[in-house]
């Protein structure tokens, strides 16, 4: 939505402007009119607007002079110059300015039109770009190829604050299915937000990104300089999303959100999400279709046992959906007494937990049944996806064959397990899961290996190559950080390897 002030000393001008902009066809929001220079001045440094179509000669403070000082009050806002003067004079100070068009008065609602078409395009170009380098910039900090230090210089992410929210898609329908799910969820919150939110358009970022372990984090950036504008609109983000959630929620899908309860510097941001992903597995033991605050979820983890339940039903979930049926009838017999102590004390958690247990496993767990005979349901679950298990097994093996090429093809790109997800149509969570368990080791730490392998071959084959140029070729945007894990994978810097192949320049 465009934000928009318009600035005139008259009024007929103000409302046949007004009137004109409301019957475009654009999604136009006019946030102010201000009838001079002081007035305009305050409404921006209020507001922030996208545009300010603005009159050169207002009495007192003029157009200009007020656009001169509001490019500083809110440096991404267009301007649009309106005047009765055909002169030149005016354009010319006007361009100086860096004023986006410069129309004379009366504007037809052609004239005006093309303006506004041509100011949405370039400040969606300008978003697109804003957008692509945040994305770009979140994904380097959790997939670690770029240091904290060079992301937030590069890409100036200290200069913003930053909420979180985590979303777990729960279903039992087939992975192709899943990972639709996960894409329509995303496009419809993107949509919802692009209609609904009223921040200014070049103030704030969101991205969705696919986290190392499969989870999908929600990153919503604003300039701390829009501190007290971005606060005014997280009510209604949260509102959003509760609304989006459960329209979202099926007899064959649950969302659930987790958000944290406060905005974070860039510094604090991994820590805040490995925080936030803590309380992920509560949510088999929460109502469900809900976005819980972060202090919501950590009092129901102080509950007893409410943390172990939930962490032994997440981890009987992965085996379902991976197959595994010879753990997942352990984690089944380890899980029943829990069970039916909680039933004993918490008997809505168990409600709960039932509801979960079918949308998530396919199976019917009839509310009137006692606990013990549920175990029979779930045997059942595991038991008739046991008969599809050869073929199934094959397909595992495929599927982590494909990811280990795909590593040893790619590895010098910015990868990681979502984009190789959506390549060969799974969800994120369940490749994360099968990596884990066919090989013993977890996607990053593989694709770290990998990339620490192929440094090691260039050093030792081309010892001309500079500690720079290799990082770059195996992935690595930050000098430093390559080293860092150089030295952890090898025990040894760079510089060494060097030495060793080169003793007689040591």
């Amino acid at each position: 939505m465009l934000r928009v002030i318009i600035a005139d000393d008259e009024r007929l001008i103000r409302l046949t402007l007004r009137s004109m902009i409301e019957d475009s066809s654009f999604n136009i929001q006019i946030v102010a009119e201000a009838k001079d220079g002081t007035e305009l001045l305050q409404y921006i440094e209020e507001h922030h607007p996208d545009l300010v179509f603005v009159d050169i000669r207002m009495p007192g403070l003029s157009g200009l002079e007020a656009m001169e000082q509001g490019k500083g009050l809110s440096p991404h806002t267009q301007w649009v110059v309106l005047t009765g003067f055909s002169d030149f004079n005016y354009a010319r100070h006007a361009l100086r300015l860096q004023a986006f068009d410069y129309l004379l008065k009366p504007v037809s609602p052609e004239e005006l039109e093309a303006t506004l078409s041509k100011v949405l395009l370039a400040l969606e170009t300008k978003v697109n770009q804003l957008s692509n380098h945040f994305e770009t910039a979140v994904n380097s900090l959790f997939h670690r190829t770029r240091s904290i230090e060079e992301i937030g210089t590069k890409y100036h992410l200290q200069d913003y604050h930053f909420l979180i929210t985590l979303f777990d898609i729960d279903s039992y329908l087939p992975e192709q299915e899943q990972t639709k799910l996960r894409f329509e969820w995303i496009h419809k919150l993107k949509e919802a937000y692009r209609t609904q939110v009223q921040f200014a358009m070049l103030e704030n970022a969101i991205s969705f990104v696919t986290l190392p372990n499969g989870d999908l984090a929600q990153v919503i950036g604003w300039r701390k300089s829009a501190e007290k504008r971005a606060k005014l609109q997280i009510p209604h983000i949260q509102q959003i999303l509760t609304q989006e959630i459960q329209q979202f929620q099926t007899d064959s899908c649950i969302v659930t959100g987790f958000q944290c309860d406060h905005e974070m510097d860039l510094f604090d941001l991994e820590e805040g999400i490995i925080k936030l992903a803590e309380f992920l597995p509560l949510r088999r033991l929460l109502p469900s279709g809900r976005l819980w605050m972060e202090n919501e979820a950590a009092s129901f983890a102080a509950r007893p046992n409410y943390v172990v339940i939930s962490e032994q039903v997440d981890k009987l979930s992965k085996l379902a959906h991976l197959q595994d049926y010879f753990q997942y009838a352990n984690e089944l017999t380890q899980l029943v007494p829990m069970i039916q102590t909680l039933n004993q004390h918490d008997p809505y958690a168990i409600r709960n937990l039932r509801e979960f247990l079918c949308i998530t496993l396919g199976c019917e767990l009839d509310a009137s049944q006692q606990v013990d005979q549920w175990i029979t349901s779930l045997q059942r679950v595991q038991e008739s996806r046991l008969a599809e298990k050869s073929q199934t097994e094959l397909s595992q093996s495929d599927l982590i064959q494909r990811v280990v090429n795909y590593v040893n093809t790619n590895y010098m790109n910015d990868i990681g397990i979502g984009q190789i997800a959506h390549d060969i149509d799974v969800t994120p969570n369940y490749l994360s899961s099968l990596f884990h368990k066919k090989t013993g080791q977890k996607f990053m730490k593989y694709l770290t290996h990998i990339r620490m392998m192929k440094a090691k071959e260039l050093f030792l084959t081309k010892p001309g190559l500079k500690v720079q140029q290799v990082a770059e070729q195996v992935g690595y945007y930050s000098t430093r950080h390559f080293t860092k894990l150089f030295q952890e994978q090898f025990d040894c810097y760079p510089s060494e390897i060097h030495q060793k192949m080169n003793p007689k320049q040591s």
